[in-house]
């Protein structure tokens, strides 16, 4: 289960490093085991908020967890990674907290925190430092044989026209320390919402340095003719409203470019669909082309000429 640090130290996300510094010393008081004896939750609670301003108050850290959210966060950081370079020792004398960790002789201090966090350790000058395992999970559980570090997400969007033969793009992923640009491959017949592939490409691992890979999110740029029904187009088109009684030929242009002359049935009706078979976009992979639905539209005139209006007389004569 992921956690939002911005919750337990209920602060805004865009909250300020002293507004996190002053949230937690609040909160690191009022749930300080010395004050909740035998109090389990509060013992948790104060696990956690020690653990949301370890990742709120290192500019780094925050930047990482803000750009992937709690749980590609999670994926990214064990606890033990969270907890290094804190100098807890600092962060609670500053807040008048204590010496909690005592010297190296040990004492109480030192005593409660090591089973509070389940870590053990020196630092220099002879004060207690632990390595803070946290063991809740397989996530913790690196080293040799570790899950490949986790992909990377970006989104690039594409004309329609890319679709019929393929192209190649760029897409671009900032890392953190630099914006990054790569050539990506469209495949023909790639549709909105598939992801592409970059192996090698996405984020570097904080623990590791090995970069995961990075899955690029096809979405379509808007098109002034044509719109996107799975593997099919929709056009709309406009016919004379002679052509839609007594039927006809209309010419039509698909996507690629070469044109088409339809058969108007007589007496099709407005915003009748007719198919223009393998005109959509491509199948890919051997798989079947889509369609062109041609969607019917009246073309009304907009001024007659004296024997047009004559003739629209006599057709009201008989009815029409």
């Amino acid at each position: 289960m992921t956690t939002d640090y911005y919750k337990v130290l209920g602060v805004d996300r865009k909250a300020t490093p002293e507004q996190i510094k002053k949230a937690f010393r609040k909160l690191a008081m009022k749930y300080h085991p010395d004050k909740n004896k035998g109090d389990k939750s509060a013992e948790e609670r104060f696990k956690k908020i020690n653990e949301a301003y370890a990742v709120l108050s290192n500019e780094k850290k925050r930047k990482q967890y803000d750009q992937f959210g709690a749980e590609g966060f999670s994926k990214r950081y064990s606890q033990k990674d969270i907890f290094r370079d804190f100098d807890f020792q600092s962060v609670f004398s500053e807040f008048g907290l204590g010496d909690l960790f005592g010297r190296s002789g040990g004492g109480k201090g030192a005593g409660f925190f090591s089973d509070l966090f389940g870590g053990s350790g020196r630092s220099a000058g002879g004060r207690r430092a632990f390595s803070f395992g946290f063991e809740d999970g397989p996530q913790t559980q690196r080293g040799f044989g570790q899950p490949p570090a986790p992909a990377a997400e970006t989104e690039l969007q594409i004309d329609l026209e890319d679709t019929l033969k393929g192209a190649k793009r760029r897409v671009s992923l900032d890392t953190g320390s630099g914006v990054e640009t790569f050539d990506l491959q469209i495949p023909p017949g790639i549709q909105p919402g598939q992801k592409l592939r970059l192996k090698g490409k996405g984020m570097p691992d904080p623990r590791t340095g090995s970069r995961g890979d990075l899955l690029c999110k096809i979405t379509f740029k808007p098109h002034p003719r044509f719109q996107v029904q799975g593997k099919n187009l929709v056009l709309e088109q406009s016919v004379p409203l002679t052509r839609m009684v007594l039927g006809g030929k209309v010419r039509i242009v698909p996507l690629d470019g070469h044109p088409v002359d339809l058969t108007i049935p007589a007496g099709s009706s407005p915003n009748a669909c007719l198919r223009i078979k393998g005109r959509g976009i491509p199948g890919g992979r051997g798989r079947p082309d889509g369609h062109l639905l041609v969607r019917l539209k009246v073309q009304l005139p907009n001024r007659l000429t004296e024997k047009q209006r004559q003739l629209f007389e006599k057709l009201r004569e008989t009815g029409l």
